[in-house]
């Protein structure tokens, strides 16, 4: 730890710097879980770097690998990372992202494809329990490699600019209390910056092609559930058999199709009583609107999930 730097302060600094593709891999696979890592250089002499300061909380890091690097990689860590030069593609869940120079994105949580070319690259990275210690939600998770809006990203770049250069000063001993606050500054921003994914892809976890097909199945159930769609139409849309549907539902999520369509048709019910006005709708209107042609098996259905009739959900709206 640099001098001055107190014992109470668990910061710890690391640089390392360098020309030999070797010791860079050996340093960059065990740091980033680099698996099978495919090499071309891209210059005579490859330079390369990495510097980071980190605690139990959080990490800011920087990195330069010139080289051609296509691996796999995973982490731990909730990292968010930026591209300062170079070019990288990320491919995760059968979709590919190039990242954009000072575009911030979430790195995927499980493990991916990537591709750098020369790159220079900012990362934090934040500990998994204590950000979901924060949101409270043990299933919590970003929806990875989406962009943030120009809100999102006007908080992000606000908090790096205002925090960071403090955060790096490792020859100043920083209290916990400070330390503290500056990682939750960062899980905050983070929070408010870039989209949660949906609890019902969270449900599905796993990068395999059958995991891929299944979020797939549930992603068309979310965006069609208003519409007559069955156990042919889910399938065709997630590259599935009938049976394989049935199949992967059951291993995953022990549900059948079926199960499946009345579960998120039921809860858009929940939210549309949730937000709808008294005086201007009906819990029959609501029911038709999410395919329930039988106003009692719906009620009952109904209570059995959310434990009260839907009456009484919409009766819980105040009046204008």
């Amino acid at each position: 730890m640099p001098t001055g730097v107190g014992r109470a302060d668990t910061r710890s600094y690391r640089r390392l710097a360098g020309t030999d593709i070797d010791q860079a891999m050996a340093f960059f696979t065990s740091d980033y879980e680099l698996r099978a890592p495919s090499i071309r250089r891209t210059h005579a002499d490859t330079i390369w770097d990495f510097a980071g300061v980190t605690d139990e909380r959080m990490s800011l890091r920087t990195s330069r690998f010139g080289v051609d690097l296509r691996s796999q990689s995973q982490s731990d860590d909730v990292i968010v990372a930026w591209l300062r030069s170079g070019s990288s593609t990320i491919t995760f869940d059968g979709r590919s992202v190039d990242l954009e120079p000072g575009v911030p994105v979430v790195l995927p949580s499980e493990r991916y494809d990537l591709h750098h070319r020369d790159i220079g690259l900012n990362l934090v990275h934040l500990d998994r329990g204590f950000l979901t210690e924060l949101v409270g939600e043990d299933s919590f998770a970003f929806e990875p490699l989406e962009r943030p809006d120009a809100g999102g990203m006007r908080i992000w770049q606000e908090t790096v600019r205002r925090y960071s250069s403090t955060w790096l000063q490792v020859d100043t001993a920083m209290s916990a209390v400070v330390r503290h606050d500056i990682a939750s500054a960062f899980a905050d921003a983070a929070l408010r910056a870039f989209p949660r994914r949906s609890a019902w892809r969270t449900s599905v976890s796993g990068s395999a092609p059958e995991h891929q097909r299944l979020r797939k199945a549930l992603d068309y159930v979310h965006a069609h559930a208003r519409e007559p769609i069955g156990t042919p139409e889910i399938a065709a849309a997630a590259g599935l058999s009938p049976r394989g549907l049935q199949q992967s539902l059951r291993r995953h999520l022990d549900q059948t199709p079926g199960d499946l369509l009345r579960s998120v048709r039921l809860d858009g019910a929940l939210e549309d009583l949730r937000r709808a006005e008294r005086d201007e709708t009906s819990v029959a209107d609501i029911a038709r609107g999410w395919g329930f042609g039988h106003l009692g098996r719906f009620s009952a259905a109904y209570r059995s999930r959310f434990g009260e009739l839907p009456s009484d959900t919409l009766r819980s709206r105040p009046r204008r």
